[in-house]
């Protein structure tokens, strides 16, 4: 029988999981939405949960028991047996989520100086099977977005922008690398989940009545349309009735929460190539990765100005780059992303003027419309 290797990529808001031969093989692959949502679907309020029920291990048991539950499920496709047909696993994932699937009391990551629970590398028993989960580099900067960057590898003068539940940046310049991280938060999915929809397909709205007119460049809505939203269509609901079956509302709070968001992103991107002394125009490409990066539309993140246009031939989008460092590390050891991680030098940009600066010139969506300010709106 065959022995394989598992890697597993911990996200907040999902789960991926790889079963690996000893060549490399990809033989299977399963992913879940994370257990822990019914804590908080953020990584704050999971360590708020966490802080309030400090000898409640059940955060830390439900993830584990899923992901033991999907290796069975993977491993009987093959006609494998649980756990005595996998040799090893990795588990990479951002600080908070790492920390939390090991046990650790993560209440010093929701306040500053933000310390961390854990600054090793550390091997696990994940229900029989020896398990290794890398360490960080800060508080903020994880072995999923550090470790994505370390496996594609990141060249010179190249950007990865790990788009999911947070934004992380890792840019390497002058054989540096350089790491920081958006303080967006989950702003893009918190929006609409409510409504059932990507936060993918919400910028694709913003972007549309943008384009359409139905939208101002600073995202401000007329009082009596703000009063009652807009839908995506362009049109106003009626006063006092129902939202409308297969549209999507669009409110003054969505509006103002992808632009704080965005502009985040955007801000630290223009930070972290200052920092690192290259300018945006000379980086040879941006690499996009993580769930909420790979559904974006590359159109959608110019429009609404998360990324300058005059790169955009130069993004390539890498998909899942956390599983791929899980997937690398299972088979060839952690020692060369050990070595990679030592060189991270991390960037906090909270309070410094200069970012607060760049942060306000890009809350403003990057399209400006040409023609009356004033739009004109139907009701449906």
């Amino acid at each position: 029988m065959d022995k394989y290797y598992a890697a597993i990529d911990l996200g907040t808001t999902t789960v991926e999981v790889s079963l690996l031969q000893a060549d490399g093989s990809v033989v299977a692959k399963h992913g879940f939405l994370n257990p822990q949502k019914k804590y908080g679907s953020d990584v704050i309020s999971r360590v708020t949960w966490q802080i309030r029920h400090s000898e409640d291990p059940e955060i830390t048991d439900c993830v584990a028991e899923s992901i033991r539950d999907a290796l069975e499920k993977m491993l009987s496709w093959h006609k494998g047996t649980f756990p005595g047909d996998i040799r090893k696993a990795v588990v990479t994932g951002n600080t908070a989520m790492a920390a939390i699937f090991m046990g650790y009391y993560a209440g010093s990551l929701g306040h500053a100086p933000f310390l961390l629970p854990y600054d090793e590398t550390e091997d696990v028993d994940l229900s029989g099977i020896p398990c290794t989960v890398p360490a960080p580099v800060s508080a903020f900067l994880g072995s999923d977005s550090v470790g994505g960057a370390w496996a594609l590898p990141l060249g010179e003068d190249e950007l990865l922008m790990d788009l999911g539940t947070n934004g992380e940046m890792l840019l390497r310049h002058d054989g540096v690398i350089h790491g920081a991280t958006a303080a967006c938060g989950p702003a893009f999915e918190n929006c609409t989940r409510a409504q059932g929809i990507y936060g993918s397909t919400m910028l694709a709205a913003i972007g549309r009545l943008l384009k359409r007119k139905k939208l101002p460049a600073d995202g401000t809505l007329p009082q009596d349309v703000a009063e009652r939203g807009i839908y995506d269509d362009g049109t106003v609901p009626e006063p006092g009735k129902e939202k409308a079956a297969g549209k999507m509302l669009i409110t003054p709070k969505i509006l103002q929460e992808v632009q704080m968001a965005k502009a985040a992103i955007r801000a630290t991107f223009s930070m972290l190539c200052r920092r690192a002394g290259v300018e945006e125009k000379n980086l040879k490409s941006i690499r996009l990765a993580g769930g909420f990066g790979f559904h974006m539309s590359l159109r959608d993140a110019v429009t609404l100005g998360i990324l300058p246009e005059e790169l955009s031939e130069r993004v390539k989008i890498e998909g899942n780059t956390s599983l791929l460092a899980a997937e690398k590390m299972v088979l060839e050891g952690v020692e060369e992303y050990e070595r990679f991680r030592e060189k991270v030098v991390t960037h906090r940009f909270g309070g410094d003027t200069e970012y607060e600066e760049l942060f306000y010139q890009a809350i403003p969506y990057a399209i400006q419309l040409q023609g009356p300010k004033a739009a004109s709106y139907d009701e449906s």
